[in-house]
C-alpha cells in the first residue's frame, strides 16, 4: 500500500512539472508581446504625423459607411414602393394594331344600319371611301363628328348604339363612341378628335390608301387593373401631312367631277327627269357650288390657332354643358325627356326601361352635375360659366363670320356640334338669349344642314316605280306565256334550282380563296362560268328526260293537238334562270327601299335605285334568251351548236364585267345599261333566227 502511494505521488509531481515547463515559454512569449506593444505606443507618441492621419482615416471610414447605409435604405424603400404599387402601374400593349385587326374581323356584317345620310350636292372635296358611324344620337362627341361630315357633305351610314346594352359595339375593343369604320379598307377610327383630324388630313392631301393616313395616328394602348384597354392618341389634334411616297396628285382628283358633269350620260339626264325631282335642284346647287371659295392651304400659325381652340372645346367648354342642362331636377327631367325623343327610345326600350332611364337617370345626372360643378370649379350659378364660355368664343371670332374667317374651321364645327347636343334644352335657349352667339350659330346651321338629306323611310312612289321597272315585263311574260302551262312552270322552277346550285358553287370558291375574297373582279368570271355550266347540265337533263316529259304532256298535247315544243322548254328554262338571278340582284336594294333608304345609298349616285331596276330587267331578259339560244343551237346542230354556246358565254361575260363600273367611287351606270340592252337586242335576233323566224315571209303572209 505504501509503495502504491509513493508511486502515485511521483506520477502527480512529474505531471505538474511537465505542465509548468510547457507554460513557461508561453508566459515568456506573452511578456515579450506586451513589451512589443509598449514599444509601439512609445513610437506612436514619438511620431506626430501618424497621430494626424488616424482621424482622417476614420472620417473616410465614416463616409463610406454612411454612403453604403444610404444606398441600402434607398434600395429597400424603392423595392417596397414598387411592391406597393405593382398592380397600379400602367401596362402598355405592344401591338395594338393586331388586336384591332382581330376585332374588325369579328364585326358583324353587314352592320345594322339605321340611317343613310346623303346630300343633294357633291362633296366639298372628294372622299372615295364608305363610312359607317357608330353613335349615340345625343352624345356630344358623336355630334362633333356628324357636324364635320355634314359640312363636308361626305355620305355616311349611321348605326345607332343601344346606350345600355351596347350590343352593336361588342366587337370593338374601344369601349366608347363615336366609332367610324372605313368600309373599303376595314379600318376602325376611334376618338372624335382623331376621326376628324384623320379625315381632314386626307382631304387636304389625299393618299393612295387610307391606311397611309392611319400610320400618322398611332394609338398608345394601356391596360388597367381590370384588364380594360385605354386608347390614347397623342396626335389627335394635329393635321399631319402624309409622306411624299403615299400622296396622290390632287389636281387630277379635283378635275374629275368637272369632267364627269360635262360628260353626263344621256341615260342619267333622261331618266332622272322622269323619275327624280332633284335634277333641276342639282343643277342649281352645282351653280351655287361654283361660287364657293377655293380651299387654300393654312399656315402653321393658323393650324396652331385652330388646334388651341379645339383643345379649348374639350378642356373647357364641354365641361360646362352637363352642369347646365342638369342644373335643377326639373331641367334634368326635361332634358331626359328630350333625349328620349331625339334618341327614339320608344322604339328601342320597353316602357318600364324607358321610365327608369328618364326618371332615375334624371336624378342620377342631377347628382353628377353637382359633382362636375365642384370638380371644374364652376360658378355657383352655372349659367354664368356657360355665358362666359359663350362670350369667350364670340370674342375670339370678332368681326369675322366664323372662327376660321370666311369659312368655318374645325374649331367652329366642334363648337357647333356640341351645341346641337343641347339644342332642345333650356340651357341652349338661355345661351342664345344672353350672349351674342346666335348669329354665328345660324350661319353654321345654314352651312352644315343645307344640303343634308336625312329620310328614315324611302318614298313608296320610288319603291313601287323601281319594282315595276324590274318586274313589270317579266311578270307579264309569266302570266301570258308560262302560268297557264304547268309543264312550263315546272321547267322554270327546276332551272331556277340549277341556278342556285351554280351560286352555291361560286360561293364555296369565293369562301375558299381567302386572299381574293374582297376582289369582286375575281368572283364575277367564275360565277358566269358556273352559271353557264349548270345551264348546259340542265339542258342535258332535259334531253335525257325528253321521252318521259312527252308522256307527262301526252294528255294536254292530244287535247290541244300540239307536239312537244323544244322552243317552249328552252324559253321556260331561260326564264327560270333569269327570274331567280334578277331577284338575287335586286332583293337587297328593295330591302333598303322599304327600310331606312334615301335617294342614294352607301354614298352612291341618286340614280342608284333606278339604275339597279333597269339592270335587273336586263338580267332577266338576257338570261331568258340566253337559254333559248343555247338550247336551240345545241338541238339544231351544225355550226350553230358551237357558235351558240360561244356567243352565250362571251356576251354573258361581257355584260357581267361591265357592271363592275358601277362599283367605282363615281359609278357610270350608262355603260353597263346601254351595252346590256344592245346585247339583248342581238340575242333576241339570233334566237329568232335559230327558231326560223323570217320577217319577210311574215310580211308577205300579211
Amino acid at each position: 500500500m505504501s509503495l502504491f502511494l509513493i508511486s502515485t505521488s511521483r506520477n502527480i509531481s512529474s505531471l505538474y512539472r511537465q505542465r509548468f515547463l510547457s507554460f513557461t515559454p508561453r508566459l515568456l512569449s506573452s511578456n515579450q508581446y506586451n513589451n512589443d506593444i509598449i514599444q509601439a505606443k512609445k513610437q506612436l507618441k514619438v511620431n506626430p504625423s501618424s497621430a494626424k492621419q488616424s482621424p482622417r482615416l476614420r472620417r473616410y471610414h465614416y463616409y463610406v459607411l454612411s454612403i453604403a447605409t444610404g444606398a441600402l435604405i434607398g434600395t429597400i424603400y424603392a423595392l417596397r414602393q414598387v411592391r406597393k404599387h405593382e398592380g397600379s402601374l400602367p401596362e402598355y400593349v405592344a401591338n395594338p394594331e393586331l388586336l384591332e385587326r382581330k376585332a374588325m374581323e369579328a364585326r358583324p356584317l353587314p352592320p345594322p344600319v339605321t340611317k343613310h345620310i346623303t346630300f343633294d350636292a357633291p362633296p366639298r372635296k372628294n372622299f372615295p371611301f364608305n363610312i359607317t358611324l357608330y353613335q349615340f344620337v345625343t352624345c356630344p362627341f358623336c355630334c362633333k363628328v356628324r357636324a364635320y361630315l355634314n359640312y363636308n357633305r361626305i355620305p355616311y351610314d349611321i348605326v345607332e348604339v343601344n346606350s345600355v346594352t351596347q350590343k352593336e359595339t361588342k366587337w370593338s375593343l374601344y369601349n366608347s363612341v363615336p366609332i367610324v369604320v372605313i368600309e373599303n379598307e376595314q379600318i376602325q377610327l376611334n376618338d372624335s378628335n382623331m376621326i376628324i383630324s384623320a379625315i381632314e388630313s386626307y382631304l387636304r392631301q389625299p393618299t393612295q390608301t387610307f391606311k397611309n393616313i392611319m400610320k400618322l395616328y398611332k394609338s398608345v394602348v394601356e391596360k388597367d387593373q381590370k384588364g380594360n384597354l385605354i386608347f390614347n392618341y397623342p396626335n389627335r389634334y394635329f393635321i399631319i401631312e402624309p409622306l411624299i411616297n403615299d400622296q396622290l396628285e390632287v389636281i387630277k382628283e379635283e378635275q374629275k367631277p368637272i369632267v364627269n358633269n360635262q360628260t353626263e350620260s344621256f341615260f342619267t339626264r333622261f331618266f332622272s327627269r322622269f323619275f327624280s325631282r332633284s335634277i333641276s335642284q342639282s343643277d342649281i346647287d352645282s351653280k351655287k357650288l361654283q361660287n364657293e371659295p377655293i380651299y387654300k392651304p393654312k399656315s402653321n400659325e393658323e393650324n396652331e390657332y385652330e388646334r388651341q381652340w379645339r383643345e379649348w372645346v374639350d378642356n373647357t367648354f364641354i365641361h360646362v354643358i352637363s352642369p347646365n342642362i342638369y342644373c335643377t331636377l326639373r331641367q334634368s327631367l326635361n332634358t331626359m325627356h328630350w333625349f328620349s325623343k331625339a334618341g327614339e327610345w320608344e322604339e328601342i326600350f320597353p316602357w318600364y326601361q324607358r321610365w327608369i332611364f328618364i326618371y332615375v337617370g334624371a336624378i342620377t345626372m342631377r347628382g353628377l352635375a353637382i359633382y362636375l360643378k365642384k370638380k371644374y370649379n364652376l360658378n355657383d350659378n352655372v349659367r354664368i360659366s356657360l355665358y362666359a364660355c359663350g362670350n369667350e368664343w364670340v370674342n375670339s371670332i370678332g368681326e369675322k363670320d366664323f372662327h376660321g374667317g370666311s369659312e368655318p374651321n374645325l374649331a367652329d364645327l366642334n363648337v357647333y356640334g356640341i351645341l346641337t347636343t343641347i339644342q332642345g334644352s333650356e340651357a341652349f335657349q338661355d345661351l342664345m338669349d344672353n350672349t351674342k352667339i346666335q348669329p354665328w350659330f345660324k350661319r353654321m346651321k345654314n352651312l352644315v344642314e343645307l344640303h343634308r338629306i336625312d329620310t328614315s323611310i324611302m318614298t313608296i312612289i320610288e319603291c313601287t316605280g323601281c319594282t315595276l321597272i324590274a318586274y313589270g315585263i317579266p311578270f307579264s311574260m309569266f302570266v301570258f306565256t308560262i302560268a297557264h302551262h304547268p309543264f312550263r312552270v315546272i321547267i322554270a322552277m327546276t332551272s331556277a334550282f340549277f341556278w342556285l346550285l351554280s351560286l352555291l358553287l361560286s360561293s364555296l370558291l369565293w369562301f375558299a380563296v381567302v386572299p381574293l375574297r374582297n376582289q369582286l373582279a375575281f368572283a364575277v368570271p367564275f360565277a358566269v362560268l358556273f352559271q353557264e355550266i349548270f345551264r348546259y347540265l340542265f339542258y342535258r337533263v332535259i334531253k335525257k328526260a325528253e321521252f318521259a316529259l312527252q308522256k307527262v304532256q301526252l294528255q294536254e298535247l292530244t287535247e290541244k293537238g300540239m307536239v312537244f315544243d323544244r322552243f317552249a322548254v328552252a324559253y321556260a328554262a331561260g326564264y327560270g334562270f333569269g327570274f331567280i338571278s334578277g331577284t338575287f340582284a335586286i332583293v337587297n336594294v328593295l330591302s333598303d327601299m322599304t327600310g331606312p333608304g334615301t335617294i342614294g345609298i352607301f354614298g352612291h349616285s341618286q340614280d342608284f335605285f333606278i339604275a339597279t331596276a333597269f339592270l335587273t330587267l336586263a338580267i332577266i331578259l338576257l338570261n331568258t334568251f340566253w337559254g333559248v339560244v343555247l338550247f336551240t343551237s345545241l338541238d339544231q346542230g351544225g355550226i350553230h351548236q358551237y357558235l351558240g354556246p360561244i356567243v352565250v358565254v362571251l356576251t354573258h361575260m361581257l355584260f357581267s364585267c361591265l357592271t363592275l363600273f358601277n362599283r367605282t367611287t363615281r359609278p357610270i351606270y350608262s355603260i353597263s345599261i346601254i351595252t346590256g340592252y344592245v346585247i339583248l337586242c342581238g340575242i333576241i335576233v339570233y334566237a329568232l333566227f335559230l327558231r326560223g323566224f323570217n320577217i319577210r315571209q311574215r310580211l308577205n303572209r300579211q
